[in-house]
């Protein structure tokens, strides 16, 4: 309800309406000009566009499986809240958190919420999967935030965007406070479409990325930060490449080529289930990448019970 609501005024920290869409990539959307069935606004640009690039997710997973993915909203449009509970969390070896919330809404999780999901991570073969997405404009002077602009490029987000405020509450209360930093170009191969991940074969013991050599093009993707102390719990399995010729950004400018893609940390004696954390749009099929995403898809839910 937070995100829908969002004034139109205010164009920093909030998503755009259907029909700010429309206009700034005319003619792709015009299929949702019709008022009558679409609704023109933030709530319209949530339902058609952002959660319809999860269906071909749905629809894998269902095929692979058998079973349907449960799709829950923790924060619904009407004000209810759907928390992470052991009623939720009992019927899943596998869940997924997208964590897209605005951090200026303070959405994060609770104590009750903390507690459900480490009885969750008890169990032997669970796997827990936390994906925030980009943060953009952290600094507070315009003269930066211009420079991060400039780099992604993409004219819908503005100066500021700073998302994932739920993952990153959740990873900390676990004790694993990785952050989401930035919002980086990736790199494109000569065929238009992504390049390859720079995959630590060696450390994916799992099999989480056999067969996976690409993830996708958003426009904007963060760098899963790792603090020191953590570096010897958590596993880098997947590095993106920058975007080689995009304008310059700060973390360029430090020496980084690539960013962390996707972090594994392995159960340990406190923990029997897997933690994940990768990018929102790992789910999503608008940016490209389907052929090795539908393989990531369909290796985490053929993954046997017991992983390695």
């Amino acid at each position: 309800m937070l995100e829908e609501k969002a004034p139109l005024g205010t164009l920093e920290n909030r998503y755009p309406a259907l029909f700010e869409l429309r206009r700034a990539i005319w003619p792709h959307y015009e299929w949702a000009a019709d008022r009558e069935r679409y609704r023109q606004g933030i709530a319209g640009f949530l339902e058609h566009v952002i959660l319809f690039d999860f269906q071909r997710f749905i629809q894998v997973i269902l095929e692979a499986t058998g079973n349907a993915v449960m799709f829950v909203e923790r924060q619904s449009a009407e004000g209810g809240c759907s928390p992470l509970d052991d009623r939720l969390l009992s019927c899943a070896d596998t869940v997924i958190v997208v964590s897209l919330d605005h951090q200026v809404t303070e959405q994060t999780v609770n104590a009750n919420e903390v507690a459900a999901v480490r009885r969750f991570l008890m169990r032997s073969g669970t796997a827990l999967i936390v994906c925030p997405h980009h943060d953009v404009g952290a600094p507070q002077e315009q003269s930066a935030r211009e420079v991060e602009f400039l780099h992604h490029g993409d004219r819908l987000v503005s100066s500021q965007q700073r998302l994932g405020g739920v993952a990153r509450s959740l990873l900390a209360e676990l004790g694993f406070p990785v952050e989401n930093r930035y919002g980086l170009r990736p790199a494109a191969a000569p065929d238009g479409g992504p390049a390859p991940l720079d995959v630590a074969t060696h450390l994916d013991t799992p099999g989480f990325l056999v067969g996976v050599e690409t993830f996708n093009l958003h426009a904007h993707l963060p760098h899963l930060w790792v603090p020191p102390a953590l570096e010897g719990r958590v596993r880098v399995l997947a590095r993106q490449l920058i975007h080689p010729s995009a304008p310059p950004h700060p973390f360029v400018e430090r020496g980084h080529d690539r960013f962390n893609a996707m972090l594994w940390m392995p159960p340990d004696a406190t923990r029997a289930g897997h933690l994940i954390v990768c990018d929102a749009t790992i789910w999503s099929s608008a940016f490209g990448g389907l052929t090795s995403l539908n393989r990531f898809w369909r290796n985490l839910a053929q993954m046997p019970a017991s992983y390695p």
